[in-house]
């Protein structure tokens, strides 16, 4: 899958990248269909978060549809619409 990867300091690139998988029962996947870019987006470009490294994903704020969910989620399934905010590394 194509993903916007953080590379360095004032730089990101459209880079490929392995599409997730359900690792624990709690997980979903979701196909992104938009995201956007936000202001901790730009503090990573400018090197101001020290725990985002070089090879992250970035742009957290996205929508989708769920393709995949793992056993203990029950309040969604494949197919639906999500909105996400998610601000993790």
């Amino acid at each position: 899958m194509k993903a916007l990867t953080y590379i360095e300091i004032g730089r990101f690139d459209v880079t490929e990248k392995a599409k997730p998988v359900i690792s624990a029962p709690t997980d979903a996947v979701v196909r992104v269909t938009l995201s956007s870019i936000c202001s901790s987006d730009l503090h990573i470009k400018h090197g101001s978060v020290p725990r985002a490294v070089p090879g992250i994903t970035v742009g957290h704020e996205m929508v989708g549809i769920v393709e995949s969910v793992g056993e203990a989620v029950t309040k969604m399934k494949s197919g639906d619409r999500v909105a996400v905010n998610v601000e993790t590394f």
